[in-house]
């Protein structure tokens, strides 16, 4: 079970106040001090009583004031690259996110562009030799990874096979149509 949780209020009794900020004071410090053990790294703390005007520093106000001196060297860049607030960082996660569902909506986008390509070239309406440069090596590349990512899947589905054996053909090196297919394909199917 786990500490009960405290509701965050203004203590009027100035007695209780200064003892709940004195309490509260030593076990930020001791989490400090831990924290600087566990993970080998420097830190302090600085806390202002703006009602009686007292400055307490941990470790020390010259190691403390040491390490701000420290970070304020820091060229801008350095200094803001860790420095990550709760608000920052839900911005980035869903930065991240919305990316990669960009990235896939590319790849798909281009994926159906080339398999309308592969169409109509196979219904005739375009020629191979119209095709551009750029339009050529695209549909190679595409080509190449369909053909790979099929060929992965039989591999799969028949793994007794050797590498250099051909899946589809029968003994006279003729491809073979089973049950329920056909030899043409309409089109290339999605992985």
């Amino acid at each position: 079970m786990g500490i009960p949780k405290v509701k965050l209020a203004w203590v009027e009794e100035r007695k209780r106040r200064a003892t709940v900020c004195q309490r509260r004071m030593k076990e930020l410090i001791q989490m400090a001090e831990e924290l600087t053990i566990v993970c080998d790294m420097s830190a302090c703390l600085v806390f202002y009583n703006r009602n009686n005007g007292k400055l307490v520093a941990w470790p020390s106000l010259e190691e403390a004031q040491s390490l701000i001196d420290c970070y304020n060297a820091l060229p801008e860049t350095e200094r803001n690259m860790n420095a990550d607030d709760e608000e920052s960082s839900f911005i980035k996660t869903i930065t991240k996110e919305i990316e990669k569902k960009l990235e896939l909506s590319r790849k798909a986008v281009e994926e159906l562009k080339m398999d309308n390509l592969m169409l109509q070239i196979k219904n005739g309406s375009r020629m191979i030799a119209d095709l551009s440069q750029t339009e050529i090596e695209k549909l190679k590349s595409y080509a190449s990874k369909k053909i790979a990512y099929y060929d992965r899947e039989l591999r799969k589905q028949h793994p007794n096979t050797s590498g250099n054996e051909p899946f589809l053909e029968d003994d006279d090196g003729e491809m073979k149509t089973y049950e329920g297919e056909s030899s043409e394909s309409d089109g290339a199917d999605n992985p």
